[in-house]
């Protein structure tokens, strides 16, 4: 996977508060946005959000890396 679209997904996630909200933006399913948001914390080797079933936060590091 391109580590630019990993980083324009997780992006996305972060500016719409949803992964599904990314998921339109990008044309992605809800699956893919997650399988890259995934794998772009597992390259860093950081948990960037905080994920429930009903909400998704941004974590310190999440947010130093959005910022960045």
């Amino acid at each position: 996977m391109d580590t630019l679209d990993l980083i324009r997904t997780y992006i996305a996630v972060v500016d719409t508060d949803s992964f599904t909200g990314a998921g339109r933006r990008l044309s992605k399913s809800n699956a893919l946005v997650s399988k890259h948001v995934s794998e772009l914390a597992s390259r860093l080797g950081a948990r960037l959000l905080h994920r429930t079933t009903r909400s998704i936060g941004i974590t310190e590091i999440g947010r130093a890396y959005y910022e960045r």
